[in-house]
């Protein structure tokens, strides 16, 4: 009798258990259409719903995939970020996760946790390696570094189609923030030694122009008053003022236009390295 029952016993556990199983798998076919379908918000109920039920524990990991890829499509980047750095089991969903995660935080201003993030993806392929190694590129440029970007820009295989173009793109990107970036403080030096000559250096040659010519006119007048009524004059320190001022914010303008431009040009710059990454990780997982 007691043999019958273990034999009953271990029919219904394998076939709770194989029900369970067939259920799970069900939903996750499900929950991947929504994602794919766009449908984004019944994807997060379902996915709620099946990691509060846990009857999906043995492929959990799917199901906090595509709830990060759920709120990556809401563009809600933290949430997307913490469930992908959830994803723990390293199978086809792991890598991918990782490289999203990447982006994420990226697009969140955080290279640094980028960075860490990008060392933990597992080489299961040249085109993975390549991609990683891409990846590690970008954000070294991101954090202005140019010898390490060299380094991880090498170990690339140019040649492969998926990411040829971002490659070249981040190539390009590289030689613009070693080019375009112009010093404030000699802009500042030139417009003290020749008024408008820093603005002129900064490529604003229209300001550059006006500004010389204002210190310029502003000079002369004030020679002027000294000449015929002495520097003590009312009008003479007017203009010796006047011409002070203008010659001194000629100065500082041209060093905080200098700051300007380059702060811009980094944000460009910045703006370009998250699109390009972001394109070659999508080319390799679309």
């Amino acid at each position: 009798m007691n043999r019958r029952i273990q034999l009953i016993v271990c029919f219904l556990a394998v076939h709770f258990f194989v029900y369970a199983q067939f259920d799970c798998s069900m939903d996750l076919r499900l929950l991947k259409y929504l994602n794919d379908s766009k449908k984004v918000n019944e994807s997060l109920i379902l996915s709620s719903l099946m990691l509060k039920e846990q009857k999906c524990n043995a492929s959990i990991d799917s199901v906090l995939f595509y709830r990060g890829w759920a709120f990556y499509q809401l563009q809600q980047l933290d949430s997307a970020t913490g469930y992908f750095l959830s994803v723990r089991i390293p199978d086809s969903l792991y890598n991918k996760a990782r490289f999203f995660a990447v982006i994420t935080s990226l697009y969140k201003n955080n290279p640094g946790l980028s960075d860490s993030i990008a060392q933990t993806i597992r080489l299961t392929s040249h085109v993975i390696s390549d991609l990683k190694n891409l990846c590690l590129a970008g954000i070294s440029l991101y954090q202005g570094n140019i010898n390490s970007y060299r380094e991880f820009a090498k170990a690339i295989n140019a040649d492969n189609y998926l990411i040829s173009n971002e490659f070249n793109e981040l190539a390009a990107a590289s030689r613009l923030y070693e080019q375009k970036r112009k010093s404030p403080v000699k802009a500042a030096m030139f417009s003290a030694i020749l008024p408008g000559s820093g603005k002129w250096y900064l490529g604003r040659k229209g300001q550059a122009i006006t500004s010389f010519l204002t210190v310029g006119l502003l000079a002369g007048i004030a020679s002027e008053f000294v000449v015929k009524n002495g520097w003590k004059n009312f009008y003479s320190l007017s203009a010796i003022s006047a011409t002070a001022i203008f010659y001194g914010g000629n100065i500082y303008g041209s060093y905080y236009l200098g700051k300007y431009l380059n702060k811009r040009a980094d944000e460009k710059i910045k703006q370009d390295i998250q699109y390009y990454l972001h394109v070659a990780v999508r080319n390799v997982y679309q």
